[in-house]
């Protein structure tokens, strides 16, 4: 598991325990997945196994802030899929993990978001100034701006372009 490397190469003494909830969480769902795969009979998936993947004493790869940013990226993608999941289990025992899932996930965002704030790191989405008056759709083609005149973005593109932009930045980095 890459939180083993991660928690291996860490110097920053605010990280460190956010690095250990992580850890602690993956390796209770590994168990909670594992004793519900086991009850249905179903076959375990094939993962990365700590002893053939991952070589915690290898040199440092990455920086500090670096696990803090993807321990952000990991609570917020934990949110939108763990939320879905949810709404489609039919199953109480499935439902009720992946409720206490996104309630972790919450969890581990605060806990980042916080030190990101205390660091000065967090970077803050884009503004959007506050309208003054109410505007209505002119056309009934929302997407004229293809092809006519541009329209604004609405603020769900804005979100959406914005996070998909730090996903790919943190990406980039590795």
């Amino acid at each position: 598991m890459v939180l083993k490397y991660f928690l291996e190469k860490v110097e920053d003494i605010e990280i460190l325990p956010i690095l250990e909830y992580a850890l602690e969480l993956a390796q209770s769902h590994l168990q909670k997945l594992t004793f519900i795969f086991n009850s249905e009979k179903f076959l375990i998936p094939y993962g990365f196994k700590d002893q053939e993947d991952v070589e915690v004493t290898a040199p440092p790869l990455f920086s500090d802030t670096y696990y803090l940013f993807y321990l952000q990226q990991w609570g917020q993608m934990g949110l939108d899929g763990y939320s879905i999941s949810l709404s489609l289990a039919a199953r109480s025992d499935v439902f009720e993990y992946f409720s206490e899932c996104i309630d972790e996930s919450k969890e581990l965002l605060k806990k980042t978001v916080n030190v990101l704030l205390s660091k000065g790191l967090y970077i803050r989405a884009p503004y959007i100034v506050t309208p003054k008056k109410v505007d209505f759709i002119k056309k009934q083609s929302f997407l004229t701006g293809w092809l006519g005149e541009r329209r604004p973005l609405t603020a769900l593109e804005i979100t959406n372009l914005y996070a998909n932009l730090q996903r790919n930045v943190l990406a980039g980095l590795q």
